[in-house]
């Protein structure tokens, strides 16, 4: 199986059509029903194939500058060029054989110190005993997967690859570490989406030092493994295309014939995979920056961002501005999106495993507005009054979460929290709106800062009446349900610095 020639990645179309395509036909019938989605078994599926169409994009067809990218974003290439495009990478995306296969390992085979393992190990959350007891199997529920077909054990590979998580010594996390957060801008269609990702060939080859040009260099599973036990591999050491085709885990399939039924997705197969090869030490990776991960400098390293709680907004200005802390960075694709002078607004889709060592605590996905400013300036002012607006909510959530533990005299800090950004995560948006109009007009976002103010204040006494049981009286203690509002209340409704030290309102 090749994995550039052949149909395995799961789509769904316009008119709602799913059917199986070859990466190169993500063009296919764009005039008349275009590829919407991706549509894989598992949404970690999803997340590590919209990087494979991005990075083979960027590895094989990077244009060299702004209108080069335009002219494939307005009329994408049919799918005869892409094809062409991307045969000269055919060789290094074989799934099986006896030579190189995609990122899997080489040597393996013939080395006398391996472990066989079940191949539904590849599933991050694949259910162990401890996993079952703890309910931790997100997407495999109950039972493990004893086999699974060519086209689920490519998927498997690849998000094992891109995310890989700790396992013991020897078991090395991946490029970003272990689960890293994902930000993809999105278009209207799956071509958009992985097109708008790519950068231009400048800024990509910014991103790591390396200028060789040999297959090896960006495909590291084409020679023998540079094992990470003592050697370190840093953006020095690679083309910038290794940062799409890590290989942090050395493990190889290993394909028996006949026909069974893939225990993922449920097609029969006659190729299948029941175990794999497992070998310690991977390539290590260290200081280099993902195009679609944000980073942050943790002791002068680079250190790529995990998703720890649900996607909202509280994350927004943090994934899609560059100018609010000296340390962390947005994605490189969000900051060049922004930039590229697209006068419409765009989608961020964010996702990522919570890793706690090799166990997933939970998977975390969610799509937010892309707010865009071409005016450089005016983008910096909005970005700090988006700021103001994001930490006034902060404070407010803490302040409630406070305030309902004390009514109830109960910890229901996180309960509390949780519900309080969901429930305003709607007015923040549409304020935001209001917020870059006023922004573009050369106004100072006050009446988006004062409006906001009165909302979360509402909004908090709402959610502390309801939750305290304030309307149950003869149920509750009267006396520290009363205290614990009016608490509330004095800071959100009359304090100062909520006011004016957070929203910068005049006094």
């Amino acid at each position: 199986m090749n994995l550039i020639h052949d149909v395995w990645i799961p789509v769904r179309r316009r008119s709602g059509a799913r059917e199986k395509i070859a990466p190169w036909e993500v063009t296919d019938k764009y005039a008349d029903d275009p590829i919407l989605e991706l549509a894989a078994v598992r949404p970690d599926f999803n997340g590590a194939l919209i990087q494979f169409l991005i990075g083979l994009l960027q590895t094989t067809c990077a244009p060299q500058g702004d209108s080069d990218w335009r002219k494939w974003l307005n009329n994408p290439p049919p799918p005869v060029k892409l094809k062409e495009k991307f045969e000269s990478v055919a060789l290094a995306f074989n799934l099986d054989g006896d030579g190189p296969r995609f990122m899997q390992d080489l040597t393996i085979e013939s080395e006398e110190k391996k472990t066989t393992v079940e191949v539904d190990n590849l599933l991050i959350d694949a259910p162990g005993e401890n996993a079952l007891m703890g309910n931790t199997d997100f997407f495999v529920k109950r039972k493990p997967n004893k086999l699974l077909c060519q086209n689920c054990a490519a998927h498997a590979v690849l998000t094992l690859q891109l995310n890989s998580p700790e396992g013991g010594r020897g078991h090395l996390t991946g490029l970003r570490g272990g689960g890293p957060v994902s930000t993809i801008v999105m278009g209207n269609n799956l071509w958009a989406t992985s097109w708008i990702n790519v950068l231009n060939m400048s800024s990509f080859c910014s991103l790591a030092c390396s200028e060789k040009e040999n297959t090896a260099d960006k495909f590291p599973w084409m020679t023998a493994t540079r094992a990470g036990d003592k050697s370190i591999t840093t953006s020095q050491d690679i083309n910038p295309a290794q940062i799409y085709w890590s290989l942090p885990k050395r493990i190889r399939l290993i394909f028996k014939q006949g026909k069974v039924q893939c225990g993922l997705c449920g097609d029969g197969c006659d190729n299948f995979i029941a175990q794999y090869y497992l070998k310690t030490y991977g390539v290590k990776y260290k200081n280099i920056a993902h195009p679609l991960t944000p980073t942050y400098l943790k002791d002068n390293d680079l250190s790529s961002v995990h998703q720890r709680e649900a996607v909202g907004y509280k994350f927004w200005s943090g994934y899609i501005f560059d100018c609010l802390d000296k340390d962390r960075n947005p994605a490189k694709v969000i900051s060049v999106a922004m930039n590229r002078g697209i006068s419409r607004d765009f989608r961020l889709w964010v996702y990522g495993y919570d890793m706690k060592k090799n166990k997933p605590k939970g998977w975390y996905e969610g799509v937010m507005p892309i707010i865009s400013i071409e005016d450089s300036q005016k983008r910096k002012s909005f970005s700090g009054y988006v700021v103001m607006l994001i930490l006034a909510a902060d404070t407010v959530s803490s302040s409630l979460s406070k305030a309902v533990a004390k009514a109830l005299n109960a910890g229901v800090f996180d309960i509390v929290r949780q519900r309080f950004w969901q429930e305003t995560e709607a007015e923040f948006y549409r304020q935001l709106a209001i917020l870059r109009d006023d922004v573009m007009r050369g106004g100072d976002g006050l009446s988006a800062r004062q409006a906001w103010r009165g909302y979360l204040s509402g909004k908090a006494e709402d959610i502390f009446n309801d939750m305290s049981q304030a309307d149950m009286i003869e149920l509750v203690n009267a006396k520290r349900v009363a205290k614990a509002f009016n608490e509330l209340k004095k800071y959100v409704r009359y304090g100062e610095r909520l006011k004016t030290e957070i929203l910068g309102l005049p006094k």
